[in-house]
């Protein structure tokens, strides 16, 4: 499966082209909000104050970024307590808790229960999009095939059922709470007919961070069956033994970074594999093989 990513900015516009399902997000690469900085003129002096005040006597409209960098003391609002506190740095009696904030975000992952190519015509399949950094609440639009299925809203997840079989373009465009921020990633996801088995089958593996970074706290690997007989059970076993979540009703496999280092042990950069059995309730089995790289940590 394909993945794209492209992010749209007022002032950036970054188109990727990533192979495997462990490709990260990329993010636009976009200046942060300063701190104070209410005119964006990359620094906080007497105009910063005047246009705050301005702006809340009615005498000025303050975009959303505007308002951001304004609310020095990120209670959420503008108000007489923001222009006292610039005054007061630009007098060096005070310094902001922080100088800038993010305004750019990445989608830190966008997987769907169904694999590509294992999703079949007829299925409800559930897409799930999930966003670091930025500036809060997040947003989301689902389209396939470019057209809008599901409008923007604060969810983060949607279900299609696609009703015949072929290759689709199912993609998210994600935003800030600053909307002229957008990232948009792409999925070629393929759709096939309608097949049966009296065993039960993996159908969807997937992490919960398209990028791995080496600094990474934890790491989840969830698991989807289907067919056979329900109620089913998963283990895992990640590297030939290095660690093994024995069977259980849990379809997701957590590994804990921390703990990992308490025992003296860490993923290491590099390849890794997890089997994944299943077991129905019948004593059916099935198994996957599944490869995720652990890379660099993140910049």
């Amino acid at each position: 499966m394909k993945k794209i990513t492209k992010v749209v900015c007022s002032t950036a516009l970054i188109v990727g082209m990533l192979g495997t399902a462990q490709a990260f997000s990329v993010s636009a690469m976009i200046r942060p909000i300063i701190t104070g900085d209410v005119d964006w003129n990359f620094k906080v002096d007497i105009n910063d104050v005047t246009l705050l005040q301005n702006g809340l006597a009615g005498n000025a409209e303050l975009s959303p970024r505007q308002f951001y960098a304004g609310d020095v003391n990120f209670n959420g609002v503008n108000d007489v307590s923001d222009v006292t506190l610039i005054q007061e740095h630009i007098a060096g009696t005070y310094e902001f808790e922080r100088n800038s904030t993010a305004s750019e975000h990445i989608i830190r992952n966008f997987c769907a229960d169904y694999d590509s190519g294992k999703a079949m015509a007829g299925t409800p399949v559930t897409f799930t999009a999930t966003m670091d950094s930025g500036v809060t609440p997040f947003s989301y639009e689902f389209l396939i095939n470019g057209e809008v299925v599901q409008q923007k809203s604060e969810s983060n997840t949607f279900t299609y059922t696609f009703s015949e079989s072929g290759s689709y373009d199912v993609s998210v465009r994600s935003y800030n709470a600053i909307d002229d921020c957008t990232e948009e990633t792409l999925y070629n996801y393929t759709v096939v007919d309608a097949y049966e088995s009296e065993s039960p089958v993996i159908v969807g593996i997937h992490t919960d961070v398209d990028y791995i970074g080496y600094d990474e706290y934890s790491l989840t690997i969830s698991a989807n069956a289907i067919f056979g007989t329900a109620p089913y059970q998963y283990k895992f076993t990640l590297d030939n033994g290095f660690l093994v979540q024995d069977y259980s009703e849990s379809a997701d496999f957590t590994i804990e970074m921390s703990e990992l280092k308490k025992q003296g042990k860490s993923l290491e950069i590099g390849e890794h594999t997890v089997l994944v059995e299943v077991k129905d309730a019948d004593g059916k089995t099935a198994q996957e093989t599944f490869t995720f790289e652990v890379k660099e940590p993140r910049m």
